[in-house]
């Protein structure tokens, strides 16, 4: 029987199949039911429940009614020996690269909430123990709970999925145990100090904390990992993949609603063939089906014409009560899922528009440039925004960066439904400020203003969205 690999229950396995080969369950730790599943993971308990069936079937775990559930094996007898670790040691030591370069910016930006979410800090966070990795996973975590962001889990359990054993096992194999052991109760132990700092204030301190001990952390994996890396060949290497939402995802019906958008506001003239499937593809990071599916919806609801031989051309504007009725829209979902990518991407951007700033062409560079001299200020930003993300995803040197970006940038398109009544004229608070950074950043060739001056795009964006919904 073939599975979606994307699905809930998929999902759910591979991260419980990765906790039992990271040994989280080793020292008796209870292993959850299916109703803990279910809550932990937001799913009914169908799913929960077929994901253990699942893990039994395939002599890890077996299933003891009224008694708990015993663990038989692991995944893999020795993780680094196997094809999977192999297929992945590329990738892995990219999405390492990729981890130092955004995860200081999230679990600093987390501390903000902790207090929030766990009232009892000093009863939440604790100092470690025997099982030390699995301490430090859990303390990062509660940290990453503390967000309460769907997206931003998606992007870790994924990581979890994909990394499997092999960041902790590196460490093992090439440093030994009792050095690989103090090296992470001290990670451990100086994560947790950060917290109980931060709450009394010192929190200048604590960022520079933070991003000392994840480049500690993520170096020596980054050294270790290399040094497996230069006795593989790279053929047949398997690449990180992130999926935001597990199970089938239409990603036509956001396009196309952001494609309306572009219509009503005249980027797509009407009377004017829209760009080719091939060149849409690109654009929104998605295969050529689903560009043919997006064209057809807007043939669908009459604001464009294909024509054989010819192309698609834009035809009408799109009104709002048509697009409110498009089957699969969920408003509500959809809303969430932006607000939770927008998050994500202020919380990120400004480390990954520096990273990316010396790779960018100059031509891309004049793009940005002509985006941000858009008189109407409300497209200007819309744009400048769309041009910098096209950045990252086509010039970023971290792989792990660029598949996070594209899937920003879909996951962004959820918020065009905002759009549909806009002109783009629209004033924006502080955009003159904000563009004439941008501006002096690629003049001065500063990577720091560059990282910065979108670092304010994005937040500022995420205003003005914040005025629109109320």
């Amino acid at each position: 029987m073939m599975h979606n690999p994307n699905s809930q229950e998929q999902t759910i396995y591979r991260i419980l199949a990765g906790q039992i080969q990271l040994g989280f369950f080793d020292d008796g730790e209870h292993f959850p039911s299916a109703r803990d599943i279910a809550k932990r993971y937001q799913v009914s308990y169908c799913p929960a429940q077929r994901a253990l069936k699942m893990l039994e079937n395939d002599g890890f775990i077996k299933l003891n009614r009224g008694k708990g559930t015993s663990i038989l094996s692991k995944p893999y007898e020795n993780y680094l020996e196997s094809d999977t670790f192999k297929k992945r040691t590329a990738a892995l030591l990219d999405l390492s690269r990729s981890l130092k370069l955004i995860l200081p910016v999230i679990c600093y930006q987390s501390l903000y909430h902790i207090e929030k979410l766990y009232p009892d800090i000093s009863e939440t966070f604790i100092y470690g123990g025997v099982f030390v990795d699995r301490h430090l996973y859990q303390q990062f975590e509660k940290c990453l709970h503390a967000l309460i962001n769907q997206t931003a889990f998606s992007l870790y359990y994924d990581v979890l999925i994909f990394a499997e054993s092999s960041f902790t096992d590196v460490l093992y194999t090439h440093c030994g145990k009792s050095e690989t052991v103090l090296f992470l109760q001290d990670i451990n132990e100086k994560y947790v100090q950060c917290i109980f700092e931060f709450q009394k204030g010192n929190r200048s301190l604590v960022k520079q904390k933070v991003e000392q001990l994840i480049e500690k952390l993520f170096s020596k994996i980054e050294n270790c990992l290399e040094v497996f890396a230069a006795n593989l060949e790279n053929a047949g290497q398997e690449s990180f993949c992130w999926e935001p939402r597990k199970g089938r995802t239409r990603y036509c019906d956001i396009i196309a609603i952001d494609m309306i958008c572009k219509i009503n506001q005249g980027d797509y003239p009407i009377g004017e063939l829209l760009p080719g499937t091939s060149a849409l593809a690109d654009v929104y990071h998605v295969s050529e089906i689903t560009m043919r599916r997006t064209i057809g919806l807007l043939n669908k609801l009459g604001v464009a014409k294909t024509m054989n031989g010819v192309g698609t051309r834009a035809i009408a504007h799109g009104e709002p009560e048509t697009l409110y009725n498009v089957k699969g829209l969920m408003l509500e979902y959809k809303l969430k899922t932006f607000l939770e990518a927008m998050q994500l991407l202020i919380i990120t951007s400004e480390p990954v528009f520096q990273c990316v700033f010396p790779y960018i062409p100059d031509r891309l560079l004049d793009s940005i440039g002509e985006a941000i001299s858009i008189s109407d200020e409300k497209r200007s930003l819309v744009a400048t925004l769309s041009a910098g993300l096209q950045a990252v995803v086509h010039h970023c040197p971290l792989a792990a960066i660029r598949e996070i970006y594209s899937k920003i940038t879909l996951l962004l398109l959820n918020g065009s439904i905002l759009r549909i009544e806009e002109s783009g004229e629209e004033p924006v608070l502080h955009w003159s400020s904000i563009s004439h950074d941008i501006r002096e950043s690629i003049h001065a060739r500063n990577s720091k203003q560059f990282g910065h001056a979108f670092r304010e795009l994005t937040e500022n964006n995420y205003d003005v969205i914040n005025m629109t919904i109320t």
